[in-house]
């Protein structure tokens, strides 16, 4: 039916716009060497794209940015370039076309990110078979393994750590900006609670749906629960408050302690350790990424050291973990004096000025996420 692909409701207008793009891009994209597909991700690859309706009454519009994954051998990065400026240019929403060599995403390992893709997807160009035909486990929802759920919050918290930056006067940020972090980390605390449960979905009305039937969960459950399914609300009928940075600091400071139960719940049942605060967590001896390779994350710290770059030193864990532990004390509503300094020494970071720890924790995420 019109109107079914890419929206949950029929917006006929839009989806033929997109339709259009799209024809001529899988138009475009065939002649690339070992081309194999071209998939849409995202919201609107999964039937649950974002439409935005001015309160001025014009045109509905698209919300979300538009995600592309172009499977073949490497695309020079001029040609990527007029692709997505065509998009934008028809849709006035910005585009991304990511390319993945075949090879590559035959060796992967589950992920969300896979899950999402494969699950549930606009084939735009290509040959069915070959998705098809890519590991079955990485299209399977209990094969997702339990760090993605951390993982997920990590992405998550480091926008919310710059809103709160922002209510607190020390950053600009793009109008909306917040209102999509806030709204995408309710719908991240609940989803990341069921993929540690191995309940994860590709469809976030599935996903709300399932919170009900959870058991085992993290405190202020119910709250959560509320949170998601405003988060779903916004997903598809998005909207921006029209509020002074200082109006949200109260929104921030419920949502950093609701972020810190909830990472600190699911990282003890992952690690089965007991944290029951931040510092706890941050103090915490073992390897938070025991699966990784002793060997090369040395390797990863020893080649930075190299670089001259100044990066947190782990020993044998991935350098991540040292980001982590740091933002989950950034986060804590109760941060003192000496969480700031464990942090800094977490991240090696000569600052001693609250904001420029959360930026060195930021960019060292940036190199490790």
């Amino acid at each position: 039916m019109r109107g079914r692909k890419y929206f949950p409701e029929e917006q006929p207008v839009l989806e033929s716009a997109l339709d259009g793009y799209l024809e001529w891009l899988g138009n475009e994209a065939r002649s690339c060497m070992g081309f194999q597909a071209l998939l849409l991700g995202g919201g609107y690859g999964r039937g649950e794209g974002g439409v935005r309706i001015p309160v001025d009454g014009s045109a509905h519009c698209l919300y979300n940015d538009l995600e592309f994954y172009l499977f073949s051998a490497p695309v020079a990065s001029d040609q990527l370039r007029s692709w997505m400026e065509e998009g934008e240019k028809r849709l006035h929403i910005e585009i991304e076309i990511k390319v993945i060599l075949p090879a590559i995403f035959q060796r992967a390992r589950p992920s969300m990110f896979y899950y999402d893709l494969l699950k549930a997807h606009v084939l735009v160009a290509g040959d069915a078979a070959w998705v098809r035909s890519l590991p079955a486990e990485l299209s399977q929802a209990e094969a997702i393994p339990s760090v993605e759920a951390s993982r997920l919050l990590v992405n998550r918290g480091m926008s919310l750590l710059r809103c709160l930056r922002w209510s607190q006067g020390g950053v600009e940020l793009n109008e909306g900006f917040c209102d999509r972090i806030v709204a995408k980390l309710k719908l991240a605390l609940g989803d990341a609670v069921l993929c540690s449960l191995g309940q994860y979905h590709w469809s976030c009305r599935e996903r709300n749906r399932r919170l009900s039937e959870v058991t085992c969960s993290p405190p202020d459950w119910q709250q959560l629960m509320a949170w998601h399914a405003e988060g779903v609300g916004f997903k598809f009928r998005p909207r921006h408050l029209k509020q002074t940075p200082a109006d949200w600091q109260a929104t921030l400071a419920g949502l950093c302690g609701a972020w810190v139960q909830t990472f600190l719940w699911i990282e003890t049942a992952r690690l089965k350790t007991t944290f029951a605060t931040p510092l706890d967590y941050a103090r915490f001896g073992g390897r938070l990424f025991p699966g990784e390779s002793s060997a090369a994350n040395i390797l990863r710290q020893a080649r930075d050291l190299a670089r001259g770059r100044r990066g947190p030193w782990t020993g044998t864990d991935h350098p991540r973990s040292s980001v982590w532990k740091s933002l989950c004390l950034l986060l804590d509503p109760r941060r003192s004096e000496e969480s700031l300094q464990l942090a800094a020494k977490l991240l090696n970071s000569r600052n001693s000025d609250a904001g420029a720890i959360e930026e060195d924790c930021r960019e060292a995420w940036r190199h490790y996420p």
